[in-house]
């Protein structure tokens, strides 16, 4: 088992996740994005590093059947399958690293709340938006979210890097650009405050 696995494991194993710091009793901020870019239940979606999201129980509740789940924690995954219930089989479960794993189809939305910041290691980060660009359909769109510049320099005590738009456009490879962008203040369950900065990317070429 993989450092960077075990811990999340433990995370969802050990803690409440309604008292996590990343916790939202709704995915408003994803949810509007997502409007932004006029999404729409015919499309094909993918949530890297979900976690226990409540993204999920939304898309299902609009109609998605086309709903991919990624991440590197099962006891996550396990969580989401269980609320949803008599729903569990709509979605796909991956239990995977993002940045050692490929996909055989492509995705109209790549949505990814809060893994890329943990991405310390330069070559992982590479290899993560190779993997997007690759797993993008030529019209879609990816939403990331990090800490931005004003925000935390760690989280679940992991070191994180820190964005702005000329980071972010630093990591981007020759396919992808940047479309949107969006800072996000995030409260915490305890009522600290958090934050974030959003991207929308799309590939260059369209």
């Amino acid at each position: 088992m993989s450092i960077r696995k075990d811990h999340w494991e433990t995370i969802y194993k050990t803690k409440d996740h309604k008292k996590v710091g990343w916790y939202q009793e709704s995915p408003d901020t994803s949810l509007n994005l997502l409007s932004k870019i006029h999404y729409h239940p015919e499309q094909s979606i993918i949530d890297v590093g979900c976690g226990s999201s409540l993204l999920a129980d939304s898309l299902v509740k609009q109609g998605f059947k086309d709903i991919t789940l990624v991440d590197l924690s099962s006891e996550a995954l396990s969580s989401i399958k269980n609320r949803l219930g008599d729903k569990a089989e709509i979605p796909r479960y991956l239990c995977r690293d993002i940045t050692k794993t490929s996909f055989n189809k492509t995705f109209d939305i790549w949505h990814d709340r809060a893994v890329f910041h943990f991405l310390t290691d330069a070559q992982d980060r590479a290899h993560y938006m190779t993997n997007l660009a690759n797993s993008l359909s030529k019209n879609g769109r990816a939403i990331i979210g990090t800490f931005s510049l004003n925000g935390p320099n760690s989280c679940s005590e992991l070191d994180i890097v820190q964005y702005d738009e000329e980071k972010m456009s630093a990591e981007l490879n020759n396919n992808l650009e940047i479309e949107y962008t969006e800072i996000n203040i995030h409260v915490t369950p305890n009522g600290g405050e958090q934050e974030y900065i959003y991207f929308i990317l799309k590939h260059n070429n369209i």
